[in-house]
């Protein structure tokens, strides 16, 4: 009779438990969690529904758990133990996505490792870099190292350096510059163009062209506005200067 009951019980507490699972994923779906961490949660909620079923059910025959509660709190334990890098990798992929400092399609780098975010699990995030390369990084990585999210904003200043001779008249470079900039339709009137020099380098003085533009056209804006710079001082007569080492002999005497 007791085992009657205990399958009566057992079949009502399923349909409870899929009824109860149902309610929770209606209202995680509804928070609008990232789906990552609504399947962690609802394959966590399912596990322990269920343990507490089965622990009511043997309970209600009269087995003692006791024993079981201390048998699971070992296994744990030791599992806990083994896998506690698996389980430091899930609790950060859970912070991510809570936190969301990327989404997919985000160009981000990692540590150094610069790509598009295409997969963002409880385990691992997954980007494509630039020339190709799929990238496995564990979560645990990702929140050790500094994360710099590229394409957040909607707009990415371009800085171009470029290379003039101490002898050229700087102020005419800057003008060309400027100039170049205002006519490219890509870069953005505000904020304005700007071009700024240093005489840090020995052998030559550094101009640095720096103007924003929408994050889509970055590259495109870069590569053509760095030949462009090149190729308009060229053909003005400014050269691109290079280091040049003079050398001197003296005699013994000390004469050149």
């Amino acid at each position: 009779m007791n085992l009657v009951v205990m399958a009566i019980m057992f079949f009502l507490g399923v349909l409870t438990v899929r009824n109860i699972m149902k309610i929770v994923k209606v209202a995680l779906v509804s928070s609008k969690l990232d789906k990552a961490l609504v399947n962690f949660i609802l394959t966590l909620v399912r596990f322990l529904l269920y343990l507490f079923l089965m622990i009511h059910a043997l309970n209600h025959l009269g087995v003692s758990i006791n024993g079981i509660v201390t048998t699971l709190s070992a296994v744990t334990l030791a599992i806990g133990l083994a896998v506690q890098n698996i389980i430091g990798g899930i609790a950060n992929g859970i912070l991510l996505a809570v936190t969301h400092p990327f989404k997919v399609n985000d160009l981000v780098d990692i540590g150094g490792t610069t790509g598009t975010v295409q997969e963002i699990n409880l385990l691992h995030t997954v980007i494509n870099t630039p020339d190709g390369k799929r990238v496995f990084i564990p979560n645990s990585n990702v929140y050790s190292n500094t994360i710099i999210n590229i394409s957040s904003n909607d707009m990415r200043r371009v800085d171009i350096k470029i290379n003039t001779d101490y002898e050229a008249n700087q102020e005419k470079i800057r003008d060309i510059l400027l100039k170049l900039a205002s006519k490219n339709e890509l870069i953005l009137d505000t904020p304005a163009p700007t071009d700024h020099y240093n005489m840090d380098d020995s052998s030559s003085i550094t101009h640095i062209l720096r103007f924003w533009v929408r994050k889509e056209n970055y590259w495109p804006v870069t590569w053509d506005m760095t030949e462009q710079t090149f190729e308009v001082l060229k053909s003005k007569g400014y050269n691109v200067p290079y280091q040049q080492i003079s050398v001197s002999y003296r005699d013994k005497e000390g004469k050149k």
